[in-house]
């Protein structure tokens, strides 16, 4: 039998490896051309993308019961909002969840954890389609599609790196009570590989200077990981190994953008900060 196990970890692992390749084929010319054209495009992925991922989010929360039509027209809202009106949409989309939340308190079934199902709908809409709405409003900034695609370059060598390090490398726990298989090792060599994709789009974008680059890179590369931690704690709090299976190799939706979650708040904010009137 431990024979048998020594043999099929290495193969199911090259099984995995195999898949997110293949992910990755189909779905990285998708992602680019997206970015490339903007507008209605990219529109269009990030309320597919924010839809799938607040029902692998739902389903996790099934047991709660939360309100899926406050949920879903709420993260609907905060997309348009932002596509349409940029962060004053954004804003009056919250508000408007606000809003939902409230009416729905009048209705409810008290003494059925009304207070629990509510607030447990509302982060759905603020962690996934928010996350994807910053997305949207970096690339309608100034050089937005060289600074979306910097983001997106960075999280997903970040992501490669820190596997690949972690896997050959890694001693170190980092969060074992959250992910055990994450190491201080593959976190540091996930920074690298941020710092690396930054300087790359540098080299195609001579309006970025060096030194910001270097500093998006460290911040996406930072809260990415941060935001993929999260998740991890996330999915440990309901026993499950992934949010869905939508993408071979990888799960769900969550499981593959949950860096990018986290991170498209930060280089939006960080742009802004960084490199002022360059990309306003």
């Amino acid at each position: 039998m431990q024979a048998g196990n020594a043999v099929s970890v290495p193969a199911l692992r090259g099984q995995m490896l195999r898949q997110r390749v293949l992910v990755a084929v189909v779905g990285l010319p998708i992602g680019v051309a997206a970015i490339i054209l903007g507008g209605y495009y990219l529109f269009g992925v990030a309320i597919v993308l924010s839809l799938l991922g607040l029902h692998e989010y739902y389903t996790l929360l099934r047991p709660y019961r939360p309100n899926l039509l406050v949920g879903y027209l709420a993260g609907l809202g905060v997309l348009a909002g932002s596509f349409f009106l940029g962060t004053q949409g954004m804003l009056g989309a919250l508000a408007g969840l606000l809003i939902l939340t409230f009416f729905w308190s009048l209705f409810g079934e008290l003494g059925a954890h009304l207070v629990g199902r509510m607030a447990m709908t509302a982060f759905g809409v603020v962690w996934i389609p928010l996350g994807f709405a910053y997305v949207l409003l970096l690339r309608d900034l100034e050089h937005g599609m060289a600074l979306t695609i910097l983001l997106f370059a960075c999280t997903i060598l970040s992501d490669t790196l820190a596997y690949f390090v972690g896997s050959a490398v890694g001693r170190h726990k980092m969060a074992p009570h959250i992910s055990p298989k994450k190491s201080v090792e593959g976190a540091v060599g996930g920074l690298v590989g941020a710092v690396v994709a930054a300087l790359i789009v540098r080299i195609y974008s001579p309006w970025l200077p060096t030194r910001e680059a270097i500093i998006l890179g460290l911040i996406i590369g930072l809260v990415g990981q941060w935001g993929d931690l999260f998740e991890s704690a996330f999915k440990r709090d309901f026993r499950v190994k992934d949010s869905g299976r939508l993408l071979p190799g990888h799960g769900g939706i969550l499981d593959r953008f949950d860096s990018m979650l986290f991170a498209g708040f930060s280089a939006y904010w960080a742009a802004l900060l960084l490199l002022g009137d360059l990309v306003r």
